[in-house]
């Protein structure tokens, strides 16, 4: 649980985070948080951002209001800043950002992310829809409502859904088993068109994406830093990325964070999207990030484990 969200996705005002914090600490309790922000937060101002990425999955019409009450103030005003975290403890689960200031950081790796690459013509679950036994090799495209907020952004929705056509086509012509896991209105418009040749998922529960991410022969996604992307560097299992991701396109200095603290500075593989990709070119593709994920991994592992951190905590 990230506290900074709590305050981000209106799930807290910033006076009510205050109090928990305070009685939390009160009783004599050890308080940290995740940060997505990666030490950023603290120093983000309204300057640095593009403010056409703010406010994912909510109306035209909200996401006017808030650029136009950010319109309003200064290009300093400080957007994330919680002063309150700052006296928390800051976990990450890869490495720890280089930050000037006095935030105590700490990292961790768990080394349940690296599980033996499950058969990628079985799924594992239990679903009965003639699908979830497919001999065919499965290419897992992963498309998250914010994600899909930036590709609207970037260009219009017909566009973008020709765009997802094209690949879930050719992916089908490849002879692959394709999977989108996108945002209901992604499915609702992909339905008709495709007409069953491609599984259409519009939410999955965590233990299945996790089995998915696995058994996949490639994952393609619109986000350089999330969950699956890690899952599968950890287990050496290639990815191919369309776009850097939402808070990547919101903040330019969060990329170069992410990719220094998350991958040491190496640069993911990235494909254009709107040109077909063909499987020899993917094999050869992820041959190439074979050394680059070998690396992450040991760099990843000199962190403690879950186990230690609490150990060191608990000094």
């Amino acid at each position: 649980l990230s506290a900074y969200l709590l305050s981000v996705d209106n799930l807290s005002s910033p006076e009510s985070l205050d109090t928990l914090l305070r009685q939390l600490q009160d009783r004599g309790c050890r308080v940290m948080t995740s940060d997505p922000f990666l030490g950023l937060a603290p120093q983000l101002t309204l300057g640095e951002i593009d403010s056409r990425m703010l406010a994912p999955g909510h109306s035209v019409w909200n996401r006017r209001l808030v650029r136009l009450v950010l319109g309003l103030k200064s290009r300093r005003a400080k957007l994330l800043r919680l002063p309150s975290l700052e006296d928390v403890i800051h976990l990450y689960p890869t490495s720890i950002p280089h930050c000037d200031d006095r935030i105590a950081r700490l990292s961790f790796f768990n080394p349940a992310m690296i599980r033996a690459a499950l058969d990628s013509g079985v799924v594992g679950d239990e679903r009965d829809d003639g699908q979830a036994h497919d001999p065919r090799p499965h290419w897992l495209f992963l498309l998250s409502e914010a994600d899909l907020h930036v590709q609207l952004v970037l260009s219009d929705v017909r566009e973008f859904i020709e765009c997802l056509l094209g690949m879930l086509r050719h992916a089908i012509a490849a002879d692959r088993h394709a999977t989108l896991i996108a945002p209901p209105l992604i499915v609702d418009l992909l339905a008709t068109a495709l007409r069953g040749s491609v599984e259409l998922l519009p939410s999955c529960p965590l233990a299945e994406l996790e089995q998915r991410i696995l058994a996949a022969e490639y994952v393609f996604s619109w986000d350089a830093f999330s969950f699956p992307e890690l899952l599968r560097y950890a287990n050496e299992l290639p990815v191919f990325l369309f776009d850097r991701g939402h808070f990547a396109r919101t903040s330019k200095r969060f990329y170069e964070i992410a990719r220094a603290c998350h991958f040491g500075g190496w640069e993911p593989t990235y494909l254009d999207q709107r040109q077909l990709f063909s499987p020899y070119v993917l094999a050869h593709l992820a041959k190439l990030q074979k050394p680059a994920m070998r690396a992450l991994r040991e760099r990843w592992q000199a962190s403690p484990t879950p186990d230690e951190l609490v150990d060191q905590l608990l000094l």
